[in-house]
Parts: C-alpha cells; structure tokens; sequence
C-alpha cells in the first residue's frame, strides 16, 4: 500500500522549511518573537531550529539588530537550482498550455540591452498565423514582451538603452522616451503590455513578465496574432488573464512569490 507523502512529514523540518521561505519573502530581518507570530511557533522553538539553520549557513545572526536574516547558503542552493533550469525547458508547457487555451501563437524572449530575443514559440492551428519569431531579436519599446519586461527596469537603464528619439517600426511605434515612460508606468499597474501594431502591421501582441526568487524580471511571454483576431473585447476578456495567469505560473517556478 501506497503511504501519502504526508505521513513521512517530520514537523521540525516543515517548520524549518516554514522558516527559510519566511526569512526569505520578508525584505527586512525578522526576530525571534516575529518569526514566532508569524509562523505560530514558540520562541523556544523557533530558538532551536534558528540555531541549527544557522550552524548549517542557512540563516544570518545579526549581531547588532538580534535579528536573523536568510544567509549564502540558501542562496546558493536557490542559485545552483536556477542554472540548471533552462527557460525554453521550463516554460514549454506552459507555453503549450496557453497555445491550447487561446489557439494563438506565443512566445517566451529574454531583454538583452534594450532589444527582445525570441527564445522559443507555440504556434497556432489557426491557417493564418503570425510567423514564429525564434531567434529574431527586435526593439523592446515596439513590443508587448519588450514593454512587459522594460516596465519593472531603473529609469536610468531604460534611459541608457535609449535616447530621446525612438526609431518607428510601424505609424504605431512610440517615438519618444517620454511617451514610453507614460506607457511602462501604466504596465507596471496593469501587469501586462500591448503591443497594438507597433512592431509588425496586421499583428497584435499581449505580453506579461516572468520574475525569478528576488522579483526581478527575467524573461517575458506573450500572445501574437493578426489584429482580426484580436479585437479588444478579446483581449480583455481571454488574453489578458491567460497571458498573466502563464507568466505566474512560470515565476512561480523560478521562485517568485505573487503575494509576498
């Protein structure tokens, strides 16, 4: 008989566990007394286990607040996960799922200095499709992708990619830096970007951020098809949730909490 993995939980080590994600959704360091409330744990307890996560290099004592904070250990662990997790592998099913949902071509593409590099697509059954773009590298500001990751970026590393001219892909195309600073506040709202004919005539774009462990944006996804299949009530009704609702799944894998 088959034991649910339940029945081998060991308490001490869940609540260890409940510890390390704790220490590591919160941007300040917490107490013992915090971590307890928290947690609902005794202080003699939640003692116990910080002084073993600590011998192991997990968690941080500061020696001036009294206060314990995650420690390079964890990080490391959290990193040596994160380079053997490829992002064409790790969002293909996604991917696949949002194509089945939608029946629209999507993508995943990374930002490298102010331009969009297409790493991978799903296409459509549809006959008339947009062309998967694989390998294609374009201009972040004419993109819903491109928009979806620049939007969470410093304003001076936007503004070094950029100079106050924009270069016009289509009549659609933001021209100036001002207008495409005004539109990634916006997206930096609404959590998605879209692309209305701005890169390609005849093609519409809806595209959300992936974010890894830290909150920083990593990758972005996004729906593509031609513009007679994107009237705005469909957006609003069936891309936008699809494409947001993908984009967490795939942060979520790389360890971003949605809710922290």
């Amino acid at each position: 008989m088959r034991r649910d993995k339940s029945e081998y939980a060991v308490q001490a080590v869940n609540n260890a566990l409940d510890i390390l994600e704790l220490l590591g959704r919160s941007e300040q360091e917490l107490s013992i007394s915090e971590i307890g409330a928290k947690l609902g744990l005794t202080r003699s307890n939640v003692n116990k286990l910080l002084a073993t996560l600590e011998n192991f290099g997990y968690v941080e004592y500061n020696k001036r607040t009294g206060n314990f904070r995650m420690d390079v250990k964890a990080f490391q662990i959290s990193q040596a996960y994160l380079n053997k997790l490829n992002l064409i592998d790790a969002s293909k099913q996604i991917l696949l799922e949002i194509k089945q949902k939608v029946n629209e071509t999507v993508h995943i593409s990374v930002l490298r200095k102010g331009n969009i590099v297409y790493l991978n697509a799903i296409e459509t059954d549809h006959a008339v499709r947009v062309v998967p773009r694989i390998g294609n590298i374009g201009p972040a500001y004419a993109t819903a992708t491109g928009k979806a990751q620049l939007a969470y970026l410093k304003l001076d590393k936007i503004k070094e990619y950029y100079s106050d001219k924009l270069v016009k892909m289509t009549d659609n195309t933001i021209d100036n830096i001002d207008d495409l600073l005004d539109e990634l506040e916006d997206v930096r709202k609404k959590g998605y970007a879209i692309d209305n004919e701005e890169f390609e005539v005849g093609v519409k774009c809806v595209g959300a951020p992936v974010f890894n462990f830290m909150g920083k944006v990593i990758a972005g996804i996004s729906i593509s098809a031609p513009v007679e299949r994107m009237d705005d009530e469909r957006i609003k009704r069936e891309i936008i949730p699809v494409i947001i609702e993908g984009a967490q799944k795939l942060s979520i894998k790389y360890g971003y909490k949605p809710n922290a």
